[in-house]
């Protein structure tokens, strides 16, 4: 099975700020899920735009490492093929409040 992905390579050296981040070195090449861009709300075309997207969240493959990193730093080379596919992430979302007493029907209480 294998998914949708873009290609970039790193036109800068980054040292990664936070845990999430990662470490990016000139001619390192980057793959970013579709799904990934999509569940940031981007549509088709910003791939070749990383530098508008900001952040991206992806794999990095000269050092095997996956996180966050700089659209500024890198340029759009091409789509690929990845397999296994990336799991999407997913925005925040509000928490469902946690069930109270339980208010059974009278139906369900009965044993039949």
């Amino acid at each position: 099975m294998s998914a949708e992905g873009y290609q970039y390579r790193a036109l800068y050296d980054y040292k990664k700020e936070r845990e999430e981040d990662i470490n990016l070195h000139v001619g390192d090449i980057l793959v970013v899920s579709k799904g990934a861009l999509l569940a940031l709300g981007y549509s088709d075309g910003f791939e070749e735009r990383p530098e508008e997207i900001g952040w991206l969240s992806g794999f990095n493959e000269t050092t095997q490492e996956k996180g966050d990193f700089p659209g500024t730093y890198v340029e759009f080379i091409g789509k690929k093929r990845i397999s296994p596919p990336t799991p999407k992430p997913r925005p925040p979302r509000p928490l469902p409040l946690a069930p109270g007493p339980a208010k059974a029907d009278s139906d369900s209480e009965q044993g039949e």
